[in-house]
């Protein structure tokens, strides 16, 4: 019982538990076959997108050690399967609302969206809207889709920025990610792994290396050299395709950009980057 007492009253564990009590992210999976991102401040818990199916959804949450049914609500970005494929059995299941544009719900691929779909907020490019402790600031990414976003997500003091579907990371995105202490960011393909990929058609790639389709790494690399502010403690790679990248080509390029930049960001680069899985839920990580 002693020990319990200093356990609960020791500095070090007053600081731990302060730090849970602001925000936590998990990605479940980031990838073509599903992207899904959880967050959780105090007593709220969100869903960005769920690509996955809603049975691996669920299951990945409680891999992480989360309840399901204490999800408070699910965000979507946009409408492709690997966002939002999991949306109708998911929320019908937990009865939950979802955050959407007009735009998006419609593009769904869902049989009857009243009956499925139990809408939170209508989402607007640049009208922040709130769930439980976490503030979301929405905004238009260069993408092939009805009405693709990204957003900003705040709750008690501290920022994060996720964009993981757009074909550059461009200007408003850019100063978007100011002052985030953690950004989830698209490395989607190595530029010359994508033309000599024999699985892909030429038109395929032509629109994977569009204005409209996905950030290489060269491009990753470029933000991260010219427009990062350098505030973010986490950089986590997203979307890393299986046929046409490798996650040891990402994180190298985007370790080599930071230390470009020395002596700003070049001490501790490699601590920073880190690599989204496909296939398995990353570990929480604690702002």
């Amino acid at each position: 019982m002693p020990l319990l007492r200093c356990a609960f009253t020791s500095p070090i564990f007053l600081v731990s538990f302060f730090f849970l009590g602001l925000m936590r992210i998990c990605i479940l999976g980031s990838g073509s076959s599903g992207n899904s991102t959880l967050i959780v401040a105090g007593e709220t818990r969100v869903l960005i997108d769920c690509g996955l199916s809603a049975r691996e959804t669920v299951k990945r949450i409680q891999a992480v050690g989360e309840d399901p049914t204490r999800i408070d609500a699910i965000v979507i970005t946009h409408e492709h399967g690997d966002h939002a494929r999991g949306l109708g059995m998911l929320s019908k299941t937990l009865k939950i609302p979802v955050y959407v544009s007009s735009a998006t719900l419609e593009a769904c691929n869902l049989a009857d969206k009243a009956k499925f779909v139990r809408r939170g907020e209508a989402l607007t490019p640049s009208q922040d809207f709130e769930v439980g402790a976490f503030r979301f600031s929405p905004f238009t990414v260069p993408h092939d889709a009805a009405d693709p976003m990204a957003f900003t997500v705040e709750a008690n003091g501290v920022k994060m920025g996720i964009a993981v579907d757009l074909g550059y990371i461009n200007q408003l995105a850019a100063e978007r990610f100011r002052g985030c202490d953690l950004l989830i960011i698209e490395a989607n393909y190595e530029t010359e792994m994508l033309r000599a990929c024999t699985y892909y058609p030429w038109s395929l790639k032509q629109r994977i290396m569009g204005r409209h389709g996905h950030t290489s790494n060269d491009e990753m690399a470029r933000f991260l050299s010219e427009d990062f502010d350098g505030k973010a403690e986490h950089i986590i790679l997203a979307h890393l395709s299986q046929n046409t990248n490798h996650p040891d080509v990402a994180r190298l390029a985007a370790i080599q950009a930071l230390q470009d930049r020395a002596p700003l960001f070049s001490a501790d680069a490699e601590r920073r980057v880190k690599i989204a899985s496909f296939d398995r839920p990353c570990e929480w990580i604690e702002l």
